[in-house]
């Protein structure tokens, strides 16, 4: 008889999806680091290089800052202070994370969905700065504040449904179980 194992094709999804927002992130540091490297350099030469002020500010921080939310969430790293919660019982325990995964789903949500409606402002007036007379388009950056949002509130609104799904099972097991679900080498 052979096993059929589950294709965990969510944890697959995210994993991939946030993999691929680490590298841009990971690129947008690089750029930066060279941008601003270059940038100094070029002063010792008493050479002004335009747009290095507008693009770290505008560019390369929104993306290294808001994109990686998705693996902030996805692995869990967000700041948790457990002082009164590790007193409680498992089941409270188990409860209070679900709270915390529905709260967190609901405020990332929010903030996904303000940041989306300044983004296509943004994008309407074509906002743009001017630096040593050139212009610099800054309404395209604007979109990484929601899609970082909107990513990292789906992570933690599935670890909610993961719960409602294997409910049936206690709410202990069920939240422990949607805790390792996107780990790297967890077992569906």
């Amino acid at each position: 008889m052979t096993v059929v194992r589950e294709r965990p094709i969510l944890r697959t999804a995210v994993i991939g999806v946030s993999r691929v927002v680490s590298i841009v992130g990971i690129l947008a540091m690089a750029a930066m680091v060279v941008h601003v490297t270059v940038d100094v350099v070029c002063r010792l030469f008493e050479i002004t290089l335009p747009g290095t002020v507008a693009f770290v500010a505008n560019y390369y921080m929104l993306f290294v800052t808001f994109l990686p939310l998705v693996v902030v969430e996805r692995e869990r790293s967000h700041i948790e202070v457990e002082v009164v919660a590790q007193t409680l019982a498992p089941g409270a325990q188990a409860s209070l994370r679900l709270f915390a995964w529905t709260l967190t789903a609901c405020v990332l949500g929010f903030l996904g969905w303000e940041a989306s409606q300044e983004a296509l402002r943004a994008h309407r007036a074509r906002m743009f700065i001017i630096e040593q007379s050139i212009r610099f388009d800054t309404w395209i950056p604007y979109f990484a504040l929601p899609v970082g949002y909107f990513l990292a509130a789906a992570v933690a609104a599935s670890r909610v449904a993961l719960v409602l799904v294997r409910l049936h099972e206690g709410i202990a097991p069920a939240v422990s179980r949607a805790e390792a679900y996107y780990a790297e080498r967890a077992n569906p």
